[in-house]
């Protein structure tokens, strides 16, 4: 017999099904080889301003966040991160990167630095906005 719990603590079925997927998709595809990625901004002082996080997995480079404060927007601080992601995901090998953003944050950036959109959701974080995705072959 088998059940379908929702579990108060995500931790153990969260790491089981991590297991499960990565087990199944290298036997598929070979290793994840999965490489964290964080490059920050930083001014005089050391205090962090921006930056961006994201993964190398298999042969592409997923970025997760990118944020720049809103002092140092509009000075170029936003390419240079994703340039310099973009140069890191080279350096490892990888043949792409991919991304999110939503319609409140910067779907108009991207495609000026040559991503190309890939996929839309309506109404997504609520509704009257949207959450673009994008891809750049590298």
């Amino acid at each position: 017999m088998v059940a379908i719990v929702v579990e108060p603590d995500q931790d153990e079925t969260h790491a089981a099904v991590l297991r499960g997927l990565a087990a199944f998709n290298e036997a598929k595809i070979g290793p994840r080889n999965t490489k964290p990625l964080a490059i920050s901004l930083r001014d005089e002082s050391g205090a962090i301003v921006g930056g961006l996080v994201g993964e190398l997995k298999w042969e592409w480079l997923h970025v997760d966040l990118l944020w720049i404060d809103g002092e140092h927007r509009g000075a170029g601080f936003g390419e240079a991160l994703v340039a310099q992601a973009e140069q890191t995901a080279r350096n490892n090998g990888a043949r792409g990167v991919y991304l999110s953003t939503m319609s409140l944050q910067a779907p108009d950036f991207y495609p000026r630095l040559g991503y190309r959109e890939c996929g839309r959701m309506e109404d997504y974080p609520v509704a009257g906005h949207r959450i673009h995705h994008f891809t750049k072959a590298l």
